[in-house]
């Protein structure tokens, strides 16, 4: 027989006697202190420093200065998928609106369209001026 609170056992349904009973966790432990989080350990490791050539002399730069050092010879050189990823990080980061209408306004009107074009498919949606 069915106790009475409990109509429905089930997935998603435990029996009363197993819920968490009100103010209590499911982890109790939680997570341990210290943990790091992926974004921070990806932000340590592009910030660690590796020992680089460049024209036979070594110096040490951070990775995430080495990535973007070496795309950007990529992109010097023709490669447009590093032009792609570029692009749109140097429109966001270092011009602010002023600069940025400046560039639009000297732009085109065909390649305003393409510039706008670009940004949204770079962004993944609509690209507006601002």
């Amino acid at each position: 027989m069915k106790n009475n609170k409990q109509k429905d056992i089930g997935y998603g349904k435990p029996p009363i006697k197993n819920q968490f009973k009100p103010g209590e966790s499911g982890n109790k432990k939680g997570r341990p202190k210290g943990t790091k989080n992926t974004l921070t350990i990806l932000n340590e490791i592009l910030n660690s420093n590796v020992t680089v050539t460049d024209n036979d002399k070594k110096m040490r730069m951070s990775r995430r200065s080495v990535i973007l050092t070496q795309t950007v010879s990529k992109a010097m050189k023709g490669d447009l998928k590093a032009v792609d990823i570029l692009f749109p990080v140097m429109l966001e980061s270092d011009i602010n609106n002023e600069e940025r209408q400046k560039v639009l306004d000297s732009l085109k009107i065909d390649e305003k369209e393409i510039l706008k074009d670009f940004l949204r498919r770079a962004k993944g949606d609509n690209y507006e001026d601002k």
